[in-house]
């Protein structure tokens, strides 16, 4: 890959999806191209942005191929416990300790990856409501760009790594076990509404107003500043007055957004909507 090669399908993925690559990560995303080159037949990365640019009906389906190489997708249930054990902590305070009936949740895991995310989330309100003798309607909504791992997410069916920070009681109550693969159970599958969104896309913010808890994680870092801003910018309107933000742990919004409030939780922080 040329510098002039490089160049071009940074700033293409950069006006498609917001993520950054930076000088640094040219031969990341060579890596990540060539096989795209060998599987249409082309003899130069110059080629392969002139097909993305120009090439009409081939290109809008080459697109879904670009998106699904140039993200990353590391995830597992249950991953960094302090942030769900906040999730728990507000829940537990905000949620079912109050007088009269519940109100419905709304929870959005923006970059659901392969949905290990929001299906931790589910198994997490399950558990309480059980513990607690308490029914509270929710829905979760999962997103990403990437339709290779929404198909995943869908079919729901996990190797040991991705459980492999699940308790035994937990794993043998919502999954199946069958060849060293286990399947979630339906019961959790259907709390989960799953589909595709580019979180550059202003409109479809639109789709996921009046959240009460949005999990943004491991995602801002992809992101350059102005991008960072915009879609802080977008997930602050999506949020409930009072609502939560998390983003991952080792993420900020210094110098991006002052909107959300700060909170301290053990090992974690955790932002609110004033």
């Amino acid at each position: 890959m040329t510098r002039e090669e490089f160049t071009v399908l940074r700033d293409f993925i950069y006006e498609k999806t917001g993520i950054c690559f930076t000088e640094t990560k040219k031969y990341l995303l060579e890596s990540r191209l060539t096989n795209r080159l060998n599987e249409l037949g082309l003899s130069s990365f110059e080629d392969y942005y002139f097909h993305l640019k120009y090439g009409a009906e081939k290109a809008r389906a080459e697109l879904v191929n670009l998106f699904d190489v140039v993200t990353t997708n590391e995830t597992s249930f249950f991953r960094n416990q302090p942030q769900l054990d906040a999730f728990k902590a507000i829940l537990q305070k905000s949620c079912m300790n109050g007088s009269g009936p519940p109100a419905p949740l709304r929870i959005w895991s923006a970059a659901c990856s392969t949905g290990e995310e929001p299906y931790t989330l589910s198994i997490i309100l399950t558990e309480l409501m059980e513990s607690q003798r308490i029914t509270i309607p929710f829905t979760i909504f999962a997103t990403d760009i990437s339709s290779k791992v929404l198909e995943s997410a869908r079919e729901a069916v996990f190797g040991q790594y991705s459980i492999r920070n699940i308790d035994a009681s937990v794993r043998g109550k919502y999954f199946t076990e069958d060849n060293n693969m286990f399947r979630l159970n339906d019961s959790v599958k259907k709390t989960v509404k799953i589909d595709f969104m580019n979180l550059i896309d202003d409109d479809a913010y639109r789709m996921y107003r009046q959240m009460d808890f949005i999990f943004c994680r491991n995602v801002l870092i992809y992101f350059d500043e102005k991008m960072k801003k915009k879609v802080i910018d977008n997930m602050y309107e999506c949020t409930k007055p009072k609502g939560y933000l998390t983003i991952g742990h080792a993420e900020s919004l210094h110098n991006i957004s002052r909107a959300f409030k700060p909170l301290v939780f053990p090992g974690t922080i955790a932002y609110q909507k004033g």
